[in-house]
Parts: C-alpha cells; structure tokens; sequence
C-alpha cells in the first residue's frame, strides 16, 4: 500500500504537481521548497519518509520543473519570479484549506531557500514558520567560494575532459555578465554533482524513486536549462545581506561541508538576523544536500524545531 498520495492542482493558471505523506494525527505540514530552480526533491521524498514520522510533508514542482512541467508545457515567458511567488502564495492556501490548520511550515533548499525568503518578506502572515537549508544569503560572495572550491576538487581529479568543461567558465566567475553566469552556474553545478562532497550517492536515490519514470527521467536534466532565463534575472547578484527583519520564527540547518552555497557565509549572515524566534543547527558531514547526506539527523533537526513552535 502507498503511503503518500499524488496529485495535480490548479494553482496560478496552471496544473501543478504535489506529493504528500500524510499523517493523521499531526496538523504541522512541512512544505518542502526545491532548489535548482527546475530541480524537484519530490522524487527523494520516499527517502526521507522513515525519518519524517511526526508531521504531514507536502513537496510541489514548481512551474518549470518536473511532473509540473511534464504536465503543463508551460511557456517561458510565464516562468517569471513573480509567479513563482504567487504559485507559492497559493500553494500555501490551498494546503491551509486542505489540512486545515495554520501551521504551515516552509522548508527552501538553495534557490527554494531564495523563494522562501522572498515569500515571508512578503508575506509573513501566510506562513507559519521558515526552515532553511543549503541557504543562498550573498550569491556573489558565495559563488567565489564555490568557483574556488570545485575548481581544485576537478584539478585533484585529474580527469581531462572535465577540467576542460571546468575551464569554460569565465575567469572572473562570477563578476561577468547575466548570460555568462548562468551559464557557469549550469556547468558548475553539473561537476558539483561528480566532484562535491556526497555522504551518499545523490543521483542513484533519485534513480531509485517509486516516482521517476520515463519522462520524469528525460525531464529531470532539462530543469536548469530552462530554468536559466529565471537564474540570470533572479541568482544573479541575490543578496540577502540587507534583510535582517524576519516576521516569522526562522531557522537553519547547515551541512558543515556545504561550500556550494558556504554554510559559513550563511551561518555568519544568520546571526545579524532578527525574528521571533531563531535557531541554527550544524549537520557533521554533511554537504549542500543535507537532507540526503544525512537524513536522519536532517529530519532530527526539523523535529527538534517543530517542538520548539
């Protein structure tokens, strides 16, 4: 017998896709916010379903991203961070109407940590609480970090073929224009998942996902391609460092080895912060997916926190 439930709703003009683990006697949903833009975690929810046993989780595919895009073909020009928030906005309410309950939980990972932020800037009122993980605080202090970092990881490598991919990427990473930053981000972010810092092997689990199908397979590579018009107008120069009012009680869970959005940027930027209620938790070996490097203490944390509301 499954123990989630699929479906598609109707949220901003378009069918989106939503998965969710239920659990009867909890009223806190922990929404799930993914990162790329254009990269789902829906498909490693049965991975972290045995560690997620004290609340309802809910993951959605954003507009331009997995069973959403596969489903809608939404056009490009539509895909615009407007209504990415908006989908978000709606998202909330119908999961209120749904569960009916108020507690409503946001979880952002990378750009789903941008997304998350923006939305309770605007919104405070609609969520009841904001987990952030593989954080985006200052993207062009954090991307010359990253540049650093996986360029010497691909260096000790030793493998030609992608210190030559590695060598497309502008120099002055990532000081350049739109178009080249988004297109170093793609490249980067492709050898990150060969040369960065993995507890377990993040592209098998999503292999194995009762979820991923054919098309979801085919669709899968194609979400930050598409997703690169929203990169450039949205990642690039991101900057978080300005914003230090949090309506809602807000916390992080950083990977100690995160250098692909540095947990120790995020980490410094997280105690100018104020709202009403904080907290940080560190997450020993674990890199920029925590939540499948280590699962259990992942969803430890994000316990710990819940009891805290």
């Amino acid at each position: 017998m499954k123990n989630y439930i699929e479906e598609y709703v109707q949220i901003n003009g378009i069918s989106q896709y939503m998965l969710h683990y239920p659990k009867t006697d909890s009223k806190d949903v922990v929404l799930m916010l993914h990162g790329g833009p254009g990269a789902p975690n829906s498909y490693i929810g049965y991975y972290l379903e045995p560690h997620f046993d004290f609340c309802n989780v809910v993951y959605y595919d954003q507009r331009g991203a997995g069973k959403t895009q596969i489903k809608s073909k939404m056009p490009l020009e539509e895909h615009t961070w407007e209504n990415t928030i908006e989908d978000l906005r709606q998202t909330v309410a119908y999961l209120k109407e749904k569960y009916q309950t108020d507690r409503i939980i946001l979880c952002g990972h990378s750009f789903g940590s941008m997304l998350g932020t923006k939305f309770v800037e605007k919104y405070p009122e609609d969520a009841f609480a904001f987990i952030n993980y593989g954080v985006v605080t200052n993207a062009e202090e954090q991307e010359k970090i990253f540049y650093k970092s996986l360029k010497q990881n691909v260096l000790n490598s030793g493998s030609k073929k992608d210190i030559k991919k590695f060598n497309t990427v502008h120099s002055n990473f990532p000081m350049v224009d739109k178009e080249a930053f988004t297109k170093g981000v793609n490249v980067m972010s492709a050898l990150q998942m060969k040369h960065g810092y993995y507890k377990n092997e993040y592209m098998p689990i999503l292999r194995k996902s009762p979820l991923m199908s054919f098309k979801d397979m085919m669709q899968f590579p194609k979400g930050a391609p598409y997703n690169s018009k929203l990169i450039g107008e949205v990642q690039y120069r991101f900057d978080l460092t300005g914003m230090t009012e949090y309506g809602v009680p807000t916390f992080y869970i950083l990977g100690r080895q995160d250098d692909w959005t540095s947990s120790t940027l995020a980490a410094q930027y997280f105690e100018t912060i104020n709202a009403p209620k904080k907290g940080l938790y560190w997450i020993e070996e674990a890199g920029h997916f925590v939540d499948t490097d280590q699962p259990e203490a992942f969803c430890g944390a994000v316990k710990e926190i819940l009891e805290q509301l």
